[in-house]
């Protein structure tokens, strides 16, 4: 269990105590606890206290869309055993990895329009970038060249290749080889799209390569 998700555990674990979650809310605490024996006690506190108090407010959407994401029931879940296959990794860190999506801190502005949340691939993808790219209505990814292979999973949105006018849409796999170049340009609506990079970019003549400090988990 990541950091994040066990924040949002603990913020669930009162709202559990006062029986004010839904049904899927309460079976993610409850698959929490019965992995955790601290959350347990934690939660014991929390039961103690309860009693009198008022019902307190609901978690914020934020917490809930990124929970949901991360345990199977985000927007993108239909992408999840992709994911999975695309960076070497469980259809669960699959999921943990498509709640990044929802938490506008995992985002960093790269450009304008352009935004990049990079993250770890598993064993056989360690040494690649691997991330997800989000391009507003219109805007476009520089011109750059792939310093190795590069496999891209459209997950929202149409993205159109300039130079060979192709586009592709949700599911669709785009494939780039090594010293291949080209620049890309989001269609009427915002694209997402995850990506793995082996040995980075080149872009405007220099490499970009995320550092490691800068890969969420």
């Amino acid at each position: 269990m990541t950091a994040d998700i066990t924040a949002d555990i603990h913020a669930l674990l009162p709202l559990y105590a006062l029986g004010v979650l839904d049904a899927d809310e309460a079976g993610v605490v409850e698959r929490a606890l019965a992995a955790d024996p601290a959350l347990v006690a934690e939660l014991a506190g929390y039961q103690e206290a309860a009693e009198g108090m008022a019902l307190p407010l609901a978690p914020s959407p934020e917490v809930h869309t990124r929970l949901m994401a991360s345990l199977g029931g985000g927007r993108f879940e239909k992408f999840s055993n992709r994911m999975a296959s695309l960076f070497d990794v469980t259809v669960d860190r699959a999921r943990e990895l498509l709640g990044l999506i929802e938490r506008p801190a995992s985002w960093e502005a790269a450009a304008p329009g352009l935004g990049l949340v990079h993250f770890d691939g598993g064993p056989a993808f360690a040494a690649a970038d691997c991330g997800f790219v989000r391009l507003a209505p219109h805007a476009a990814f520089p011109l750059h060249t792939h310093a190795g292979e590069e496999v891209s999973l459209i997950l929202a949105g149409t993205l159109t290749d300039r130079r060979s006018g192709r586009a592709y849409g949700p599911g669709d796999e785009v494939l780039a080889s090594q010293d291949s170049e080209h620049d890309v340009v989001a269609g009427a609506e915002e694209v997402m799209y995850a990506a793995r990079a082996m040995n980075g970019l080149v872009v405007a003549g220099a490499p970009a390569r995320p550092p490691k400090s800068d890969r969420k988990t």
